[in-house]
């Protein structure tokens, strides 16, 4: 049962912001964008804020989304030793990403199994955590386009133009496919390493590259695109109940 009617989730990215409304349990709308988007009107009651972000960029971003709704109540979330549940695996548990925490979360609540967590945006997170609600830890690697984008830059001569990127047959027969088809491949290899260890547990995925690179490898999936936001809607709601 939600604590409270109205919810901004504020889910800050390496890349992008993700901002998404609640109004109790119901998700309103979800969007991506630099600021909070306003022509929907909604005015939350209480702000809860996840940021990979640095603390000067989270500074910032947090300043300028208050400055827009003064009176919501703001809870800023971090990773704890133990939240709804859930034991973090790690020594330090405030340097487990935020963003992996709230995604260990929520698909513990969701699976009520042994889950594998992958969530593939510019890294490659994985985590996984027992039906007991023991997370037992996780892997971070480099995303396709993060892959990509170092080939290039540490290379003189492997280039190429966007429209050379063409889907094809057996093995690559350009630069454009060795180069995008290999990174795609060694994120393939890990994943399948990863389902070799883990046989028996359920998979929940998210981030844009997810369900992309697994169903290359027939895994059989559940696919949440907002399982972060539904990880903090759990951990705010627990922090207000505990306030309360």
């Amino acid at each position: 049962m939600s604590v409270v009617g109205r919810v901004l989730i504020v889910d800050a990215g390496n890349t992008s912001i993700k901002f998404t409304a609640f109004e109790g349990e119901q998700v309103l709308w979800v969007e991506r964008g630099d600021s909070c988007p306003t022509e929907y009107g909604f005015v939350p009651d209480v702000i809860y804020f996840a940021s990979v972000r640095s603390k000067e960029q989270s500074a910032l971003l947090h300043a300028d989304i208050q400055a827009e709704f003064p009176q919501s109540e703001w809870l800023t979330l971090t990773s704890q030793a133990i939240a709804c549940g859930v034991r973090n695996a790690y020594v330090e548990p405030e340097r487990l990403g935020i963003d992996r925490w709230l995604g260990v979360i929520a698909a513990h609540h969701l699976m009520k199994s042994d889950v594998v967590v992958v969530d593939a945006g510019t890294a490659i997170k994985v985590d996984v955590v027992n039906k007991k609600g023991v997370h037992l830890g996780g892997y971070i690697a480099p995303g396709l386009a993060m892959m990509e984008g170092a080939l290039l830059s540490q290379t003189a001569r492997i280039r190429y133009e966007a429209d050379e990127v063409v889907a094809g047959l057996g093995l690559p027969d350009s630069t454009a496919r060795a180069v995008t088809e290999g990174c795609r491949e060694m994120a393939l290899g890990f994943l399948e390493r990863i389902h070799h260890c883990y046989p028996e547990y359920k998979w929940v995925v998210t981030g844009g590259d997810s369900q992309a690179l697994l169903d290359f490898l027939g895994i059989s999936l559940e696919c949440q695109t907002n399982l972060v936001a539904l990880g903090a809607k759990l951990v705010g709601d627990e922090r207000l109940r505990g306030n309360k």
